[in-house]
C-alpha cells in the first residue's frame, strides 16, 4: 500500500479565511491539530479511510465544543465535591457518571481521529499510527485516570460506598480536562471573527473565578478536618457548621476567598488555627502573582487596543490625504 493511503495533504482542502485572504501554507493555520474557527474546509473532496475522523470535521468540532461545556462543570464540581463530600456521593454522583461517560466516549473516538504530522504537514490516516501516537503520549493515561469513576468501582468490588477523602483528591484529576478550555481560548484568540480583547478578557475572568472557587473550597475542607470545629475560621462564626446548609457554607467560603483575593480583608472571617494561618500565607502570596498576571494582561490588552486604534486613525488620515491630493490634481 502506498504512503498516500496512510497520509493525505490537507492543503487543497483549506480554501480561504473569510477575513484574511487565502491560506497558502499550513503555517498560517493554528499550531494545534484543528485549524482556526475562521478556516473554511471543503469536506466534499476529503477522502478518508474507513473509520477515520478528520480533526477539522464539523461534527467532531461540535463534539469538542460540547466537551468544553462538560469541562466547565468538572472544574466547578471537583473542588466542590472535595469540600462537601455529601454531594459527591449524593446528588452530583449521577451527573458525574454521565459526564465521565461522555469523556470515555471521547477517549475511544481519539483512536480514530487523524492527526497532522508536523514534520511533513501531512494528515496521518493510518489506524496503527494514530493509536500508537495517542497511547505513547502522556495524554492517554491522564485521560483514563481522570475518567474512571474510582468511587463507584470501589463500591462494586466491596459492596459499600467509601466516604473517605482519598476519592475526593482522586477526583481532582478531572482538572486535567481544563487543557481543553486552554486550547479553545488559544484558537479563539487566533480567530479574526472574534474580538481578541474580549476573548482575553473572558479568559482572565475565568481564571479569577476558578482561583476563588478552588481556594474557598479547600479552605472549607481544612475546617471540616480540624479536631475542634469551633477552633476554625468558619466554626467561630457559625455553630455546628458541618450540619448547616451546604450553600450557606459555600457562600462563606467564596466570600472569604474573594475578600482575601481583593486584599479588602474586612476581618470578620480570618484564620484561627495554625494550619489555616499557613494556608492563608501561601494563598496571599499566590494572590500577589495572580494580581500581577491580571494587571499585566489587562495592560497589554489596553495597549493592544490603543495601538490598533492609532493605526486605524493613521489609515484614515492617509486616505483623506490621498483623496485631497487627487481632488486637487484633477479638480
Amino acid at each position: 500500500m502506498s504512503s498516500w493511503s496512510a497520509t493525505a495533504s490537507p492543503l487543497p482542502l483549506l480554501f480561504r479565511r473569510r477575513s484574511s485572504g487565502e491560506i497558502r501554507n499550513l503555517t498560517s493555520v493554528s499550531s494545534s491539530i484543528l485549524p482556526a474557527f475562521g478556516t473554511v474546509v471543503d469536506e466534499a473532496h476529503l477522502q478518508l479511510k474507513k473509520f477515520v475522523i478528520a480533526p477539522y470535521d464539523r461534527r467532531y468540532r461540535w463534539w469538542q465544543a460540547f466537551l468544553v461545556v462538560l469541562v466547565i462543570f468538572s472544574a466547578w464540581a471537583s473542588p466542590f465535591e472535595l469540600a462537601f463530600k455529601k454531594v459527591a456521593t449524593g446528588s452530583l454522583l449521577p451527573v458525574d457518571l454521565v459526564v465521565d461517560a461522555f469523556f470515555a466516549v471521547d477517549i475511544i473516538l481519539t483512536f480514530f481521529v487523524a492527526y497532522l504530522d508536523k514534520s511533513t504537514y501531512l494528515l496521518v490516516l493510518d489506524h496503527k499510527k494514530i493509536a500508537l501516537r495517542y497511547v505513547t503520549r502522556i495524554y492517554f493515561p491522564l485521560d483514563v485516570a481522570s475518567t474512571l469513576p474510582f468511587q463507584v468501582i470501589y463500591r462494586i468490588f466491596t459492596g459499600n460506598m467509601h466516604h473517605r477523602q482519598v476519592f475526593g483528591f482522586i477526583n481532582m484529576l478531572r482538572l486535567w480536562r481544563l487543557r481543553r478550555v486552554s486550547e479553545l481560548f488559544k484558537r479563539l484568540e487566533k480567530d479574526t471573527r472574534f474580538s481578541y480583547f474580549w476573548v482575553r478578557y473572558i479568559k482572565l475572568i475565568c481564571v479569577t473565578l476558578f482561583a476563588v472557587h478552588s481556594s474557598g473550597c479547600f479552605y472549607f475542607w481544612m475546617a471540616t478536618h480540624h479536631k475542634q470545629a469551633n477552633d476554625t475560621w468558619i466554626g467561630s462564626q457559625i455553630n455546628d457548621f458541618e450540619h448547616r446548609s451546604i450553600w450557606l457554607c459555600y457562600t462563606y467560603s467564596i466570600y472569604w476567598a474573594t475578600v482575601t483575593l481583593t486584599t479588602v480583608g474586612y476581618g470578620d472571617l480570618h484564620a484561627v488555627n495554625f494550619g489555616e494561618k499557613i494556608f492563608s500565607i501561601f494563598y496571599m502570596l499566590f494572590n500577589i502573582g495572580l494580581f500581577a498576571y491580571l494587571v499585566g494582561n489587562m495592560t497589554n490588552l489596553v495597549v493592544h487596543s490603543a495601538v490598533r486604534t492609532l493605526f486605524m486613525v493613521y489609515d484614515f488620515l492617509l486616505f483623506c490625504n490621498q483623496k485631497f491630493d487627487n481632488d486637487f490634481v484633477f479638480g
